[in-house]
């Protein structure tokens, strides 16, 4: 993870960056993906896989590789910049009953129960009746998972940011 000290809301202390992925089996592909980080809590909001970048190893020089790559960070930055002006506007997008809207949710993605507990909980902590602060519950909460499991929650959050929540 490259976490951007150029592109950032000073209020909020939210952060532009991308995340740097290589996977040597399955698809063998390497991966820039946009996201926005949350400093006061260190919480990651990562983008939706459409706007992200992906290529396999194979059928590329050395060359192209380091070229494409260099292409998708710059735009991994610029998407992540986008990203941080969308997360911040979804403050202004009231949730009526935030921790309702969040067991929904979770019963929908099939959560296990104490993943739900933990991210009511951490809704809780940091109460924002906004589209905002319901996404930053799942965030926050994917700071308890193992490594894998923290980046799919932030991915799923990223979800979040573009999907409808009434």
């Amino acid at each position: 993870k490259i976490v951007s000290d150029e592109i950032w809301d000073i209020e909020t202390g939210l952060k532009a960056g991308i995340i740097i992925g290589n996977s040597e089996i399955g698809m063998g592909s390497v991966s820039v993906e946009p996201f926005v980080f949350r400093k006061p809590c260190t919480n990651d909001l990562i983008v939706s896989q459409e706007k992200s970048f992906r290529h396999a190893h194979i059928h590329l020089t050395e060359y192209e590789m380091t070229r494409r790559m260099a292409q998708a960070l710059s735009e991994g930055f610029s998407l992540a910049s986008s990203v941080l002006t969308a997360f911040l506007k979804t403050r202004e997008q009231p949730v009526a009953d935030p921790v309702e809207k969040i067991r929904k949710i979770a019963e929908a993605r099939k959560f296990s129960q104490k993943l739900t507990d933990e991210v009511v909980s951490s809704y809780l902590i940091e109460p924002e009746p906004n589209q905002f602060g319901l996404i930053n519950a799942f965030t926050n909460a994917a700071q308890k998972l193992g490594p894998l499991q923290r980046i799919d929650m932030e991915r799923f959050a990223g979800t979040l940011l573009e999907a409808p929540l009434q």
